[in-house]
């Protein structure tokens, strides 16, 4: 049946006439949960494209499909967390009880199953996505039952996973669980910040205040946020632009997705004051398509925030006008990079831009643009309303502050620790974590997800922030922290890590292309050999040439991680065997 675009859809604007929004729109409408190649031509005519650009567009996103699906659609995770927690069992026991394999749609058309790259669930593994509806923590014995639901449902609304908190919250966490509501929110002090951004300071001294407190960004890189923000005064044109990275894809990774679901209205204050310091006229709330629930509660949140005056015109009686809109993904890893997220909020396909120019010059529609992390953005109104001083009493001088850590895998309780910047490795694990399993012993720590570095013994005690890390080679990337145990298949995790990366890579640079798959093809051959030493050296030097070629950190990860690797497990997890077997045939 063919696919109608409705007079209201053609009269969108704003950034929801883009054309991945569209084809969002559009599939989320369809019966069969796809874009059908008439819809895309309208679609492409209508925002003057040409249909080949659309289809590119169409085929790009792992969450949209040109082909008819089934009413609902089963994502399994397959991030290496989940893979090791048994996600492919799930699999498994899907393909046999639906009598189909991944790609393909049951007979009478009711699932389709598919698979998912991180669902930002690690500490919760193995995980799925029915519709949107997230499941953790699944056995195989669940799915039946988790089958029968949704026969028997027309819908499967989001919904949110509270992650565990693990030590005492110091802010950012405060209230999790239990603000919902806007009154709950203002009860914590909520729009407070704002609220002495807009009637006591100037952007200027915003911007001073934030750059004063030394908050750096908090979604890998570690930059400066006042700097940042000074970067764009700089920039020629009035229109500017605030974007929040909600794309958190990183494996391991699941910080972000606890902020928009259970704190939403601290990441919308952060905005509007971040808005507000670099006089932007509108902020964008880019969020994966993953994190259905985060979506729907974050929507939420900003309806209340309009009705309550604290998005609109004028705020609080100034001269300042602002408003958020939310963007969302359609399945792409790599969009979690800043000039990545630009292209697909623009309705692109997410390749990265070469720099220069930077965002802060040449953003969003070719307007100065200012990009933070979810997390960077939740520290602001602390900052503002409380003052340098106070922000400044945790943390390291170098690094002030606190920090999120998600803490999964062989850890005897898993979940988000929030503290200070340059908390250690050690105090993670046993003080937050529970220590390590009943009978079970450390072998290493993957930090900074699926784009990290492995920590051995000798990394328990330095601390987690920049430049300590950076002075030992190493990065804080995410803050993710994957604990192993000696029972721990390392071949099989790093052969996982190189497949997510082989998946995800864009295409659009050869070194990082060719250079992906060539790496997972050689870890396959060197699983299965007893001294793959020649392998190896291929490995290294293949991404050592990635990190120096690639044009984005996705192909510029493989070397560290594998680097680090080689120094930590000296070589031995080549094998397709565990710590532990190997021990005991030694």
């Amino acid at each position: 049946m063919r696919q109608e675009i409705s007079r209201e859809e053609k009269g969108q604007g704003s950034s929801s006439s883009t054309l991945l929004q569209r084809l969002n729109e559009v599939q989320a409408r369809s019966k069969e949960r796809y874009v059908s190649k008439e819809v895309l031509k309208e679609i492409a005519d209508e925002l003057e494209v040409s249909t080949a650009f659309a289809r590119g567009v169409a085929t790009f996103y792992s969450m949209l499909s040109k082909r008819p699906r089934g009413r609902h659609i089963v994502r399994v995770c397959e991030s290496p967390p989940c893979r090791l927690a048994g996600g492919m069992d799930l699999v498994v026991s899907l393909q046999s009880l639906l009598g189909i394999s991944a790609g393909e749609t049951t007979a009478d058309g009711m699932f389709t199953l598919e698979f998912s790259s991180c669902l930002g669930a690690c500490d919760k593994a193995p995980a799925l996505l029915l519709d949107d509806a997230l499941y953790t923590q699944v056995a195989p014995e669940d799915l039946p039952r988790i089958l029968d639901e949704a026969r028997k449902l027309n819908w499967i609304g989001p919904k949110r996973t509270l992650s565990a908190v693990l030590g005492k919250p110091r802010y950012l966490l405060r209230g999790v669980g239990e603000v919902d509501v806007l009154e709950d929110a203002v009860a914590r002090s909520a729009y407070q910040g704002l609220k002495r951004a807009l009637t006591t300071m100037t952007p200027e001294e915003v911007t001073s205040c934030v750059k004063d407190s030394g908050l750096r960004g908090r979604g890998g890189a570690g930059f400066p946020t006042g700097r940042k923000w000074e970067f764009s005064w700089a920039a020629s044109g009035e229109q500017k632009y605030l974007v929040c990275n909600a794309d958190e894809g990183e494996p391991g990774t699941f910080k972000d997705r606890l902020l928009l679901e259970w704190t939403p209205h601290r990441v919308i204050e952060g905005m509007l004051i971040a808005g507000y310091a670099i006089q932007a006229v509108k902020g964008f709330l880019y969020i994966r398509g993953e994190y259905a629930a985060g979506i729907d509660t974050i929507e939420k949140a900003l309806e209340q925030a309009r009705h309550a005056g604290y998005l609109g015109k004028k705020i609080f009686g100034s001269s300042f006008s602002f408003d958020i809109e939310v963007v969302r993904g359609a399945g792409a890893y790599v969009c979690g990079e800043e000039t990545s997220l630009i292209e697909s909020l623009e309705g692109k396909r997410g390749f990265p831009r070469l720099r220069p120019p930077y965002p802060a010059a040449v953003g969003c529609w070719g307007k100065p643009t200012v990009i933070n992390n979810v997390e960077t953005l939740a520290n602001v109104p602390e900052i503002v309303r409380d003052g340098v001083k106070a922000y400044r009493r945790l943390g390291t001088d170098a690094s002030p502050g606190t920090k999120l850590y998600p803490l999964s895998g062989a850890v005897a309780r898993a979940g988000v620790v929030e503290a200070e910047m340059g908390v250690t490795l050690r105090t993670l694990i046993d003080e937050h974590g529970g220590g390590m399993p009943e009978g079970r012993r450390f072998l290493a720590a993957l930090v900074g997800g699926a784009a990290g570095v492995f920590f051995g013994e000798d990394m328990l005690n330095v601390p987690l922030e920049y430049d300590s890390l950076a002075a030992q080679g190493a990065v804080l990337g995410s803050g993710a922290v994957f604990v192993l145990d000696t029972d721990c298949n390392v071949s099989s995790l790093i052969r996982d890590i190189l497949r997510f990366f082989a998946h995800e890579s864009c295409g659009q640079c050869v070194p990082c292309r060719v250079g992906t798959t060539r790496l997972e093809e050689l870890m396959e051959t060197v699983a299965r050999k007893k001294r793959p030493d020649r392998e190896i050296d291929v490995m290294l030097e293949t991404a050592r040439w990635m990190q120096e070629t690639s044009l984005c950190p996705l192909g510029q990860s493989c070397y560290p991680l594998l680097k680090s690797a080689v120094k930590v497990f000296q070589g031995g997890f080549f094998n397709s065997t565990s710590q532990k077997e190997r021990g005991n045939r030694e």
